[in-house]
């Protein structure tokens, strides 16, 4: 015997009109917050900074996911953006922007398929770290019937992707000379400044990337190949370079609301964390506090000091453990709480955060002002 089943109606969703108090119970927990305040103060504080030096400005969007925050960005002086995906290429294009930069190595015919159309909307660059994917470019531009410009990824220290600075002449001649390729310069990833924990050994990996990069900028142009950019600088490593390096654009990405990582590693301070995870408290036994912020909304990431993040109500606070649906803690001394009491915690790493939402909440004085979808989600159909 068969039993009728008819699925419940679909919750209206984006129901809450706002303005809404910060406080309304109608925002439900888990959530993630952003201070729209201190995001426009740190995007216009890395702006002046480049605008100083003489750099662009190529943020890196793999951090927000969202036109909206992309906007910002570029009103504030940008360039162009980085993705780090096809479909944040097709996001960000799609929504106007007319110079992009594919900061990955694209392997795959799916992949390859879908950058067609965006480069025949042209203002795309790509990124290649060695011949077979030279190769994939090639094919690529004879399918699309035009030329597609491709930077070489030099690999810094990072030891992750990028070419061996002793091979990048050859590898980037090898692109000026395909047919269909045009080579427009080089770029790199100090990503491994996050393993330091003193300024000065960030600074001296930061000058490390200021000098290969230069370094390769000489060799290459002493060839006869013309070095259009020379893309570097993370958040970390940003405020260590110089436009005498030889860097014609910074890539951060992480400065916009920044997390706990930026301020061990002096790329911000406290006042410019922008994001919080707001949870209720679900449970209570003694000193052991349980919240409904699990992994699934902070990850599982971990930092020695931090934890899977910092209570702003009660930064002494001890991490137990973390599932899929609980954070459970052992709070601080002389901090006490209620179910149901709501808590705020910062973000040890940002990008994953925002990569596990939908949407995220704006917030001015008090007040929910904006829902900020996001809006290069994956998929792979």
């Amino acid at each position: 015997m068969t039993i009728p089943f008819e699925l419940p109606p679909t919750p209206l969703l984006g129901d809450v009109s706002l303005p809404i108090d910060l406080h309304d119970e109608r925002l439900d927990t888990p959530a993630i917050l952003v201070d729209l305040d201190i995001v426009d103060l740190n995007i216009q504080s890395m702006a002046s900074f480049a605008q100083r030096e003489g750099f662009a400005m190529r943020p890196h969007t793999k951090t927000h996911k969202s036109i909206a925050m992309a906007q910002r960005q570029l009103a504030a002086g940008a360039a162009g953006l980085s993705v780090a995906t096809t479909t944040e290429a097709e996001v960000m294009m799609r929504s106007g922007v007319t110079d992009l930069l594919l900061a990955y190595p694209i392997v795959g015919r799916r992949k390859l398929d879908r950058l067609i159309p965006l480069l025949k909307m042209g203002g795309l660059t790509l990124v290649s770290d060695s011949p077979e994917i030279t190769e994939n470019y090639r094919q690529l531009a004879e399918r699309v019937g035009c030329t597609v410009p491709v930077i070489l990824e030099v690999d810094s220290g990072m030891d992750r992707a990028g070419a061996d600075p002793r091979e990048v002449t050859s590898l980037a001649l090898e692109i000026a000379r395909t047919k269909g390729l045009h080579f427009r310069g080089i770029m790199t990833h100090a990503g491994h400044a996050h393993d330091v924990l003193d300024s000065a050994g960030i600074e001296k990996i930061a000058r490390q990337e200021a000098l290969i990069m230069g370094r390769t900028r000489e060799e290459l142009e002493l060839v006869g190949l013309d070095v259009e950019v020379v893309s570097a600088g993370s958040t970390i490593t940003s405020p260590y370079l110089r436009g005498s390096d030889g860097i014609t654009e910074l890539r951060p990405g992480t400065y916009i609301y920044n997390d706990l990582r930026t301020l061990n590693r002096y790329a911000c301070t406290r006042e410019m964390l922008a994001a919080t995870a707001l949870g209720n408290v679900v449970s209570i036994n003694n000193d052991r506090i349980t919240l409904n912020t699990g992994s699934k909304t902070l990850t599982s990431t971990r930092d020695s000091i931090y934890g899977y993040g910092a209570l702003t109500s009660d930064p002494e606070a001890q991490w137990l453990r973390l599932s899929e649906e609980h954070a459970t803690l052992k709070m601080g001394s002389g901090v006490t709480y209620s179910v149901g009491d709501r808590i705020q915690i910062s973000p040890i790493h940002i990008c994953v955060w925002i990569d596990l939402q939908v949407e995220i909440y704006g917030h001015r004085n008090g007040k929910i002002l904006e829902r900020i979808r996001i809006d290069a989600m994956r998929h792979s159909l």
